[in-house]
């Protein structure tokens, strides 16, 4: 049974955070949950052939660039997560705003590597995300007007439903209000243990 999770969110959504939380809580669902940041894979990806590249500063560069490391990412988390017993999370975004516009963060190509057995699109209020993206100075994060934020929700559950008519896979929908990151990834947890 494929046990593989794809959880998503826009920048300032907090899914990281959340995905953390899943993993922490997962023992006392009766859980194994393992978690892997595709952003991550691919920086280290970069590192391995001499590039140093921050995540924010890599959305940026070529189209070409990005579709090689998001195939060689999703090649590299298969061969990290096949070790994995239980649920394998993978963290990643839907959409990346890129300067020539939105890239599918999850093209087919990719989707054919990880072949995911669900979907979780953590969600927040505009008005949160936007607050959230102002007070981290740890990132560079996109512009973080409300009515941005709004357009990259959409573009986030457009692709996911693309995704889910590629894979057959389900889409939930979590959304982790301010201070309820904890909720959250029990609402995802509660989603995951019926996968078992």
């Amino acid at each position: 049974m494929n046990r593989t999770v794809i959880v998503t969110g826009i920048p300032g959504t907090g899914k990281t955070t959340v995905c953390s939380f899943v993993e922490k809580f997962a023992g006392s669902f009766g859980m194994e949950v393992h978690v892997v940041n595709y952003g991550t894979v691919m920086v280290e990806i970069l590192k391995k052939q001499k590039q140093q590249m921050e995540r924010d500063v890599m959305r940026k560069t070529s189209i070409d660039l990005q579709h090689q490391l998001q195939s060689d990412g999703a090649k590299a988390i298969v061969e990290q997560i096949e070790r994995w017993n239980g649920i394998r999370i993978v963290d990643t975004h839907m959409s990346i705003n890129t300067s020539q516009g939105y890239l599918p963060g999850l093209p087919n190509h990719v989707l054919q590597i990880l072949q995911p057995a669900m979907f979780v699109l953590v969600e927040a209020k505009p008005s949160e995300i936007s607050a959230r993206r102002t007070k981290d100075t740890t990132r560079r994060r996109d512009e973080s007007v409300e009515e941005a934020v709004k357009e990259e929700l959409l573009f986030s559950r457009l692709l996911a439903g693309a995704c889910a008519v590629l894979t057959g896979a389900p889409i939930k929908i979590v959304i982790n209000a301010e201070g309820r990151q904890e909720e959250a990834a029990k609402e995802i947890l509660r989603t995951l243990k019926e996968m078992q």
